[in-house]
């Protein structure tokens, strides 16, 4: 999950950076051009380069729209690697979220009839002791969860930050593709309908909470 969250991360400050730039053109040795904004020097064969390098090099229409074509494809690998986690999180996560969901219930419930019982306190708050771990595991999957989908939602904004306005109408086309795609949020869905985020961590806590007040009632 995280390694996902990197990944758009990185495309979306690409994306981003996709701007033309003010300066005057100069050509390089691959056929690629550079923009003059900083002192260029010439090495001894005649390539012209620049003292500084700069993220943003491609200016020319043409090179913003392969700019635009390999986002588009880091960002069809993207989709590719989060398919691939989703299929693998569907059933053990749910299984493993609802464990620790029935485990953290049967510990109070535990420790509260050894108390209710008059039983020896360090013996009844024992059970207590694998909360923290069940706990931590849980907001673990929950918070990464939320950040791969916050990650995927500041795709939009960066497509809407970059130099558009400036692009030929073929860019701004393949960027509207680009974006109607990203406006679909990456959500990781366990059991096919709890997606892994803050909320979920609360309904986690709520069904423990719900499942403890059962088996007090009925003891």
């Amino acid at each position: 999950m995280l390694m996902v969250a990197a990944e758009l991360e990185v495309l979306s400050e690409n994306v981003s950076a996709m701007k033309k730039g003010d300066g005057k053109l100069i050509k390089t040795e691959n056929g690629g051009c550079e923009q003059i904004t900083k002192e260029v020097l010439c090495d001894g064969d005649g390539n012209f380069r620049r003292k500084e390098d700069f993220s943003a090099q491609d200016v020319t229409d043409d090179h913003m729209y392969v700019q635009l074509v390999k986002n588009v494809q880091h960002h069809q690998a993207v989709l590719k690697a989060f398919t691939l986690l989703q299929e693998t999180m569907d059933k053990s996560i749910f299984i493993l979220l609802f464990v620790n969901m029935a485990d953290l219930c049967s510990c109070v419930f535990a420790t509260a009839i050894l108390l209710q019982r008059g039983g020896n306190v360090a013996k009844a708050l024992q059970p207590l002791i694998t909360i923290p771990p069940c706990l931590y595991e849980t907001v673990m999957y929950c918070f990464f969860g939320n950040i791969v989908t916050d990650k995927s939602e500041d795709l939009v904004n960066s497509a809407y930050s970059c130099g558009w306005a400036d692009c030929e109408t073929r860019f701004r086309r393949g960027l509207v593709f680009f974006v109607t795609q990203a406006m679909r949020p990456l959500e990781i869905k366990v059991g096919k309908m709890c997606k892994l985020s803050k909320q979920m961590l609360l309904q986690v806590l709520n069904g423990s909470y719900m499942l403890l007040n059962l088996m007090y009632s009925t003891s």
